[in-house]
């Protein structure tokens, strides 16, 4: 397998907060009562790996592939999202922005964006999600080959769409 896929595949790109004290699992739903969200768990092929700064990340060693999630609440980033997202983005080289489009999840305002880059001279295709929600910021990221790009992406974007705050106390 692609040691820089995995091991260094977000290396060098901002991951904000980690610890998650008060997360649990509860029928492949992760529930993380501190920062208020759930989020359903990618079934296999998809195996959870340990990523610094990421509340979730997982591969899927057939694909080289990778999905990552993030949540900081202590600063959920001032600007507006296009420009607070890339920080999802550092650490690629050779970045060539394909789209973007402004999304909603779960009255969450956030941006999505898609495109191509250099990692360690590799070529990668990237999704990547920002959302806020209050005081906090939510980073979806998938990376993969270009050629295994599409195979994964609708695994990623079920994620995506599991995403959703918990009610408040």
């Amino acid at each position: 397998p692609r040691a820089w896929l995995f091991g260094g595949l977000l290396v060098g790109m901002l991951w904000l907060g980690a610890g998650c004290a008060g997360a649990r699992v509860v029928q492949g739903m992760y529930l993380d009562s501190e920062n208020r969200y759930q989020i359903r768990l990618p079934a296999a092929p998809w195996i959870s790996f340990s990523l610094d700064g990421a509340a979730l990340s997982f591969r899927q060693p057939a694909l080289q592939a990778a999905i990552a999630f993030s949540v900081e609440c202590s600063s959920s980033g001032l600007g507006e999202l296009p420009w607070v997202a890339r920080h999802l983005f550092f650490g690629l080289r050779e970045k060539r922005i394909q789209r973007r489009e402004q999304v909603s999840l779960h009255g969450a305002e956030g941006v999505r964006t898609w495109l191509v880059a250099e990692l360690d001279g590799v070529p990668v295709a990237v999704e990547g999600v920002t959302a806020r929600r209050g005081e906090c910021l939510y980073d979806f990221m998938y990376v993969a080959p270009p050629a295994a790009f599409a195979r994964g992406r609708s695994d990623f974007q079920t994620f995506v769409e599991s995403w959703s705050p918990l009610a408040e106390p």
